[in-house]
């Protein structure tokens, strides 16, 4: 197996609604940037990973042949990963083995998903036509004809019964975790909000499911990404200053399938963790990482993420937000980028976006949002809306 790094990264601003652009546009715009960074040309391409979760939210079905030409990367080979709002990890991955096993030198991620076009005519609602679209990634039997939303769905099946089972997050540590949040998003001119919450506010907005109220919920969004991987002879050619994939593992495991091991738990995170650290010689992640860039679909569901990701012990995550150890200027930051909640979520590019996030915090770009390098280590972590399917990565600067 071949060592792989990344070495060009492209982003673009999070819109709740992108009307000005096509997915075509916006694939555009986030593939030039990438190449501009690693300094490449689109020749220098020779094989495409597309993260693209829902083609009913794009009004598109087979988009990847159209984004091939429109691209100019006709003749080359390609693959499309879906996986919920874990596609951008799962396609991390394949683009990883890709690279690794020399089946490719230098190979494009493009994630990409736009699904704010989507209108509810009965209820006059920008939002309730994209949960109708995006709905139907989850289980159209038995879930979606009750299921309220993604945020109530993992509030009510996983934060409560962990609370219960537990005794924490308290609601306290989660509006702290929130306001963290959106005070990081305040420092990145890409995220979608840039506002100033206290505590308050968190928990006097309207309410989702108990406990989780509006602030401590994701955004929806249209957005895109592009991240170019090289093998370790080509990456030494582009980079002075590669960050190289040192630990990648998926997990799929079904939380509603309720077991005594199960219940209150993301044990997919969990399973994928241990795995990417084995890969990557980690033995004590809370010491040996940097920052973390983890899916806060929910605020609850980013504290259960330090549990499951061995960053503390069960039930014991919301200490690490009462005693800083979170926050930017804390020993281990958190969504430095703002999160899903501030920066921005859509499934398919929100996890590439925070990994991008890594990148750029390893090669010290990230301006005022800057953290200490101490290890040069990140970890990104994503989950689709069952928290079943799981994604981990694992980036070390050269």
């Amino acid at each position: 197996m071949r060592k792989v790094a990344v070495v060009g990264i492209g982003t673009a601003p999070w819109q709740m609604r992108n009307s000005a652009q096509s997915f075509r546009a916006m694939a555009m715009e986030v593939v030039k940037g990438a190449l501009a960074h690693a300094g490449l040309g689109k020749g220098d391409i020779d094989n495409v990973v597309y993260s693209i979760y829902c083609e009913v939210m794009m009004k598109q079905q087979n988009p990847t042949i159209l984004l091939q030409d429109y691209l100019g990367f006709q003749g080359l080979p390609d693959v499309r990963i879906e996986a919920g709002a874990a596609t951008e990890g799962y396609a991390l991955d394949a683009a990883y083995a890709q690279v690794a096993s020399g089946q490719s030198d230098i190979t494009l991620v493009l994630a990409l998903q736009k699904g704010n076009d989507f209108y509810d005519f009965e209820t006059r609602s920008r939002g309730d036509g994209l949960r109708s679209g995006f709905a139907v990634s989850m289980d159209t039997t038995w879930f979606r004809p009750v299921m309220p939303g993604v945020p109530a769905l993992i509030t009510a099946a996983c934060l409560v019964p962990h609370i219960e089972r537990y005794g924490g997050p308290t609601i306290g540590q989660l509006a702290r975790a929130s306001v963290k949040n959106y005070e990081n998003a305040f420092n990145n001119p890409e995220a979608q909000l840039h506002m100033k919450v206290t505590e308050d506010d968190v928990l006097n907005s309207r309410i989702i499911a108990w406990p989780t109220t509006t602030r401590m919920c994701c955004l929806y969004s249209d957005a895109a990404c592009a991240m170019i991987f090289a093998s370790e002879e080509k990456a030494r050619e582009i980079t002075d200053r590669p960050v190289w994939i040192t630990g990648t593992a998926t997990s799929t495991h079904a939380f509603q399938r309720a077991t005594a091991d199960n219940i209150g738990r993301m044990l997919g995170t969990r399973i994928a963790a241990q795995r990417a650290y084995a890969m990557a010689g980690i033995r004590r992640p809370r010491d040996e990482l940097d920052l973390v860039q983890v899916h806060d679909l929910i605020t609850g569901a980013e504290v259960m993420a330090y549990e499951e990701l061995g960053l503390c012990e069960l039930g014991e995550g919301g200490r690490l937000v009462d005693e800083g150890v979170v926050f930017r200027d804390g020993a281990l930051p958190v969504n430095t980028d703002g999160g899903r909640i501030a920066c921005g979520h859509v499934g398919g590019v929100s996890g590439a976006y925070a990994a991008c996030e890594i990148v750029r915090q390893l090669r010290e770009e990230a301006g005022d949002r800057q953290i200490r390098v101490r290890t040069g280590r990140g970890l990104m972590q994503c989950i689709e809306g069952h928290a079943s399917m799981t994604a981990v990565t694992i980036f070390e600067r050269g």
